[in-house]
Protein backbone atom coordinates (compact mmCIF):
# COMPACT_ATOMS: atom_id res chain seq x y z
CA UNK A 1 0.00 0.00 0.00
CA UNK A 2 1.59 3.52 -0.79
CA UNK A 3 0.69 6.16 1.90
CA UNK A 4 2.16 8.56 0.18
CA UNK A 5 -0.38 8.26 -2.14
CA UNK A 6 -3.31 8.28 0.24
CA UNK A 7 -1.88 10.88 2.17
CA UNK A 8 -2.13 13.40 -1.22
CA UNK A 9 -5.25 12.23 -1.91
CA UNK A 10 -6.36 12.65 2.00
CA UNK A 11 -5.08 15.90 1.61
CA UNK A 12 -6.61 16.99 -1.69
CA UNK A 13 -10.17 15.50 -0.57
CA UNK A 14 -9.94 17.73 2.82
CA UNK A 15 -8.97 20.68 0.35
CA UNK A 16 -12.54 20.11 -1.96
CA UNK A 17 -14.12 19.53 1.52
CA UNK A 18 -13.57 22.63 3.16
CA UNK A 19 -14.25 24.39 0.48
CA UNK A 20 -18.30 23.32 0.67
CA UNK A 21 -20.52 25.30 2.80
CA UNK A 22 -22.36 22.08 4.57
CA UNK A 23 -18.81 20.88 5.77
CA UNK A 24 -17.38 24.37 6.98
CA UNK A 25 -20.98 25.12 8.96
CA UNK A 26 -20.78 21.17 10.47
CA UNK A 27 -17.43 22.15 11.58
CA UNK A 28 -17.78 25.82 12.19
CA UNK A 29 -20.24 24.87 15.37
CA UNK A 30 -16.77 23.28 17.02
CA UNK A 31 -14.77 26.33 17.10
CA UNK A 32 -14.32 30.15 18.04
CA UNK A 33 -16.62 31.37 20.30
CA UNK A 34 -19.13 27.78 20.02
CA UNK A 35 -16.97 26.00 21.03
CA UNK A 36 -15.80 28.42 24.37
CA UNK A 37 -19.80 28.27 25.20
CA UNK A 38 -20.40 24.00 24.91
CA UNK A 39 -16.51 23.81 27.10
CA UNK A 40 -18.56 25.98 29.75
CA UNK A 41 -21.11 23.96 29.55
CA UNK A 42 -19.56 20.90 29.91
CA UNK A 43 -17.55 21.97 32.68
CA UNK A 44 -20.24 23.39 34.73
CA UNK A 45 -20.76 26.60 33.27
CA UNK A 46 -17.14 28.05 34.68
CA UNK A 47 -13.15 27.92 33.27
CA UNK A 48 -10.22 29.73 33.70
CA UNK A 49 -8.93 31.29 30.07
CA UNK A 50 -5.84 28.91 30.38
CA UNK A 51 -8.59 25.88 30.46
CA UNK A 52 -9.95 27.41 27.36
CA UNK A 53 -6.37 28.15 25.99
CA UNK A 54 -5.26 24.62 26.36
CA UNK A 55 -8.25 23.28 25.20
CA UNK A 56 -8.82 24.96 22.07
CA UNK A 57 -5.34 25.10 20.93
CA UNK A 58 -4.65 28.87 20.86
CA UNK A 59 -3.43 31.34 22.29
CA UNK A 60 -4.06 33.23 25.46
CA UNK A 61 -4.45 36.11 23.24
CA UNK A 62 -7.06 34.68 20.84
CA UNK A 63 -8.74 33.33 23.71
CA UNK A 64 -8.81 37.01 25.45
CA UNK A 65 -10.60 37.95 21.97
CA UNK A 66 -13.22 35.27 22.20
CA UNK A 67 -14.12 36.01 25.68
CA UNK A 68 -14.47 39.43 24.87
CA UNK A 69 -16.72 38.82 21.67
CA UNK A 70 -19.01 36.74 24.28
CA UNK A 71 -18.83 39.41 27.33
CA UNK A 72 -19.87 41.90 24.61
CA UNK A 73 -23.23 39.60 23.90
CA UNK A 74 -23.97 38.93 27.27
CA UNK A 75 -23.25 35.18 27.39
CA UNK A 76 -20.06 34.76 29.77
CA UNK A 77 -18.66 37.10 32.70
CA UNK A 78 -15.44 37.27 34.05
CA UNK A 79 -15.17 37.33 37.68
CA UNK A 80 -12.18 37.25 40.03
CA UNK A 81 -11.51 33.59 41.44
CA UNK A 82 -12.63 34.18 45.00
CA UNK A 83 -9.49 31.17 45.91
CA UNK A 84 -6.67 33.76 43.89
CA UNK A 85 -8.34 37.23 43.06
CA UNK A 86 -5.55 38.03 40.13
CA UNK A 87 -6.90 35.07 38.36
CA UNK A 88 -10.58 35.45 36.25
CA UNK A 89 -12.75 32.57 36.12
CA UNK A 90 -14.97 32.47 33.41
CA UNK A 91 -19.21 31.79 33.59
CA UNK A 92 -21.62 31.04 31.29
CA UNK A 93 -24.50 32.95 31.45
CA UNK A 94 -28.01 31.90 30.24
CA UNK A 95 -28.06 33.57 26.74
CA UNK A 96 -24.50 31.92 26.61
CA UNK A 97 -26.34 28.24 27.41
CA UNK A 98 -29.19 29.47 24.90
CA UNK A 99 -26.95 29.67 22.22
CA UNK A 100 -25.04 26.91 23.15
CA UNK A 101 -27.91 24.44 22.58
CA UNK A 102 -28.89 26.64 19.48
CA UNK A 103 -25.51 25.30 18.16
CA UNK A 104 -26.09 21.97 19.10
CA UNK A 105 -29.22 21.63 17.35
CA UNK A 106 -28.16 23.28 14.45
CA UNK A 107 -25.19 20.70 14.32
CA UNK A 108 -27.66 18.03 14.58
CA UNK A 109 -29.82 19.23 12.22
CA UNK A 110 -26.69 19.16 9.20
CA UNK A 111 -25.10 16.26 11.01
CA UNK A 112 -28.23 13.81 11.20
CA UNK A 113 -28.86 13.89 6.97
CA UNK A 114 -25.37 13.39 6.62
CA UNK A 115 -24.76 10.13 7.94
CA UNK A 116 -28.65 9.09 6.76
CA UNK A 117 -27.13 9.69 3.27
CA UNK A 118 -23.75 7.41 4.20
CA UNK A 119 -26.66 4.60 5.38
CA UNK A 120 -26.12 2.64 8.61
CA UNK A 121 -23.13 0.53 7.98
CA UNK A 122 -21.26 2.94 6.30
CA UNK A 123 -22.46 5.52 9.06
CA UNK A 124 -21.09 3.55 11.89
CA UNK A 125 -17.87 2.89 10.03
CA UNK A 126 -17.54 6.44 9.33
CA UNK A 127 -17.72 6.92 13.60
CA UNK A 128 -15.60 3.86 14.17
CA UNK A 129 -12.89 6.00 11.64
CA UNK A 130 -13.34 9.30 13.41
CA UNK A 131 -12.83 7.25 16.82
CA UNK A 132 -9.93 5.47 15.78
CA UNK A 133 -8.35 8.86 14.46
CA UNK A 134 -9.28 10.46 17.64
CA UNK A 135 -7.17 7.80 19.76
CA UNK A 136 -4.13 8.27 17.83
CA UNK A 137 -3.93 12.03 17.79
CA UNK A 138 -4.82 11.66 21.78
CA UNK A 139 -2.14 9.19 22.49
CA UNK A 140 0.45 11.47 19.91
CA UNK A 141 -0.66 14.80 22.10
CA UNK A 142 0.53 12.93 25.51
Amino acid sequence: MNYEQLAAELGEIRFLMAQITHTSTITNTQRGENFVLSYLAKHQNQAYPKELSKALGVSSARVAAILNQLETKGMIRRQADPTNKRQAIILLLEPGLQQKQKNADHFMAETIPFLQALGPEDAQAYLRIQKKILAYFTEKQT
